[in-house]
């Protein structure tokens, strides 16, 4: 086996690899004796930056979040683009960050971070990520709507591009001819029933 790993910082060499492992869809194996058998350290090196594995992929989805945040934020931070445009806008990015970044993707959404306040940080990022959907998708409702009506849209966009997400991810639409267009045209549907 090639060294994959020398010298200098091991966290972020924990951290790729970690990720590379969910790419290959070998998250089943991520461990730390794992870990250091593929980076060839010894099986204690990783704790010296991270306190147990959960800890590391906690690191490695809040690197995710961070990222899709930044993805949403080139949307609602265009002055360019109007309300509903906006809001389409906004599910297409969010399309494309979760085909771009699959294993971020589906690891930022496990069930383990949600469960208990062990993982304030990703909570935190999470709910950044959903003010952005829930803020975009308020500039298209009537400037009375209760923050319940907001709420609901919000949830309601979440569930449609989450779903849409999942199924392109675990390969239902691997046949696709045209991903951009059909994602675009989803995203139009779903703000003209909105």
């Amino acid at each position: 086996m090639t060294k994959k790993y020398h010298h200098g910082d091991l966290r972020e060499a924990l951290i790729a690899e970690t990720l590379d492992m969910l790419r290959q869809d070998e998250g089943n194996l991520i461990g730390f004796r794992e870990l250091a058998r593929r980076l060839d350290v010894s099986r204690t090196a990783p704790y010296r930056h991270f306190e147990s594995v959960e800890h590391l992929l906690a690191v490695v989805a809040e690197e995710g979040y961070r990222k899709f945040v930044e993805a949403l934020e080139v949307v609602t931070k265009n002055k360019a683009l109007a309300g509903k445009d906006r809001f389409l806008e906004l599910g297409v990015a969010y399309l494309n960050f979760a085909l771009e970044n699959s294993s971020h993707y589906r690891l930022m959404f496990d069930p383990k971070f949600f469960q208990d306040d062990s993982f304030k940080e990703v909570k935190q990022l999470s709910s950044q990520s959903f003010g952005l959907l829930k803020q975009t998708a308020a500039a298209g409702l009537p400037p009375d709507a209760t923050e319940d009506e907001k709420n609901q849209l919000a949830n309601l966009a979440w569930a449609a591009v989450h779903g849409m997400s999942r199924l392109f991810i675990d390969g239902q639409w691997n046949r696709m001819r045209d991903r951009q267009k059909f994602i675009r045209e989803s995203c139009r549907k779903l703000l003209a029933l909105v």
